[in-house]
């Protein structure tokens, strides 16, 4: 958002010597050594979030299914692993789970968390890159930083990285677009790409629509322009049905939300303490803050971003990191306003500086993660002798946080229900948690499925019936799991 100064003025119609010392103050350029000291603060504390050990509960099949990918599997059809799905299994994040794949294959463990890593490097030049274009440099980074913040709770060993990446990258080519109304086309093969990493790939033709919305309010639009414009979201709409999915992938986002919304805690509304939203929350209520004290009024588009980037973060815990994203160059701009001039130019030489750094910061994570993740965290590693003398074709009563993990260290083995929601019947997801809060006719659930052997946590109500009303043996304990056996 370009700055305006203020011309408060006195009757010879010039500023007022308060205001002059005011916008003279401001124009005064911060010493280089504090851009600096700023642009390392938030690359050291990317990379220390970055090379932590590899434990989100979803990397696990992610990396199988790049497996499953890579020896030749299906993008759509019957799941291939568990037979209790009801629904086929639709490959909407195949790129990057085969590029993790690989890297696994090459690096391990450690090669995961750097990938981690330089993905969240990339993020951060992203957005970087989108707040530096209205916004000068340190108020860019705080920018840039509050969002990786906000953000923070998602910046896992996921898929829904590469999202928030493209997001940034959508972001602020729509925000160019708005400002000399030409269409950005390459965002129709980045849509493509989009659609071949992430389910959040409509949400940045959502971005393009509320732009052209706001700019044909604010009646900047001719007709001609217009419809240029609205091509790029339709030609990207039409790039995501022409993946290797087709165009079922259409329709796989609102499957996906249908059958996870009521049984995976991501999916739920936003809680008021949550930190991550807090710290989104106040980017966009300083935003509307400095809008409010401003004698200027923000266009359209900006405002119905704003509030695209509310309703984010508040509609559920999994798109928090949308709408911290979507706030960045907002929050970014009304940063620059309390400057009182517009930012500077960004150079050439500024943007290779920064790739350089970010380069050399990528290298030297190498190392700190071959250190920090060579054991996954949150998992029962020394279960897995136990587990792999059970029978193949084993069913195993196990818990969501764990079903990615069972999947990929444990394939004879035969898992009741795992993360992947979308699979599974309603009416199944429904049985499975009654058996798991120990409900009326849990029994049925083990009857039904024949499982013989449970991987749980070991506070949980269902170890103790199966221990208790079952009879079940625990055979180990780990990392806060037991292996349950029926007698």
């Amino acid at each position: 958002m370009s700055a305006q100064v203020r011309t408060d003025q006195g009757s010879d119609g010039q500023p007022h010597d308060g205001q002059k010392a005011k916008i003279g103050l401001a124009d005064a350029r911060e010493p280089r050594w504090m851009i600096g000291v700023l642009a390392l603060l938030t690359l050291g504390l990317t990379v220390r979030a970055g090379t932590r050990a590899v434990g989100d509960p979803d990397i696990w099949w992610h990396l199988k299914t790049g497996q499953y990918v890579l020896s030749g599997g299906h993008f759509s059809g019957p799941d291939p692993w568990v037979p209790f799905a009801s629904r086929p299994f639709v490959l909407t994040q195949w790129l990057p789970e085969v590029v993790a794949q690989k890297v696994y294959e090459l690096a391990g463990l450690p090669g995961v968390a750097w990938l981690r890593c330089a993905a969240m490097l990339v993020l951060l030049g992203a957005l970087l890159w989108a707040c530096r274009r209205v916004a000068d440099s340190v108020p860019a980074l705080m920018a840039a930083l509050a969002a990786m913040l906000g953000a923070g709770a998602s910046l896992t060993e996921r898929p829904q990285l590469v999202s928030f990446i493209l997001l940034s990258i959508t972001l602020a080519a729509w925000w160019r677009s708005a400002e000399d109304l030409k269409p950005r086309w390459w965002l129709v093969p980045l849509t493509w790409l989009w659609a071949c990493s992430h389910g959040l790939w409509p949400v940045g033709i959502a971005v393009g629509g509320v732009v052209i919305l706001g700019l044909a309010i604010d009646r900047r639009l001719d007709r001609r322009t217009a419809l240029r414009l609205m091509l790029v979201p339709a030609f990207s709409l039409v790039a995501a049905a022409l993946t290797p999915v087709g165009p079922q992938l259409l329709l796989s986002p609102f499957n996906v939300s249908a059958a996870a919304g009521s049984f995976v805690q991501e999916w739920q509304p936003t809680s008021a303490s949550n930190p991550f939203a807090l710290i989104t929350l106040a980017m966009i209520a300083l935003v509307v803050l400095t809008w409010v004290r401003s004698t200027s009024v923000p266009p359209t588009w900006q405002i119905l971003l704003a509030v695209c980037a509310f309703v984010a973060t508040l509609i559920m815990f999994r798109t928090v990191a949308i709408g911290a994203v979507i706030a960045a160059p907002l929050f970014a701009g009304a940063l620059q306003q309390q400057r009182f001039r517009p930012p500077r130019v960004l150079t050439r030489h500024a943007v290779f500086t920064w790739l350089g750094v970010s380069l050399a910061t990528a290298l030297v994570a190498i190392p700190i993660a071959g250190a920090m993740a060579q054991n996954p965290f949150g998992v029962p590693e020394r279960l897995r002798p136990q587990m792999a003398a059970l029978p193949a074709k084993t069913v195993v009563l196990d818990q969501f946080a764990i079903s990615g993990w069972l999947l990929w260290t444990e394939p004879q083995l035969i898992p009741v229900a795992d993360l992947r929601s979308e699979v599974y019947s309603l009416e199944y997801l429904t049985a499975y948690r009654n058996n798991e809060r120990v409900g009326p006719g849990w029994q049925s659930f083990i009857t039904r499925t024949g499982a013989t052997a449970a991987l749980l946590s070991q506070d949980s109500a269902l170890a103790d019936a199966l221990q208790q009303e079952l009879h079940w043996q625990i055979t180990g304990r780990d990392n806060g799991y037991v292996l349950l056996e029926s007698t």
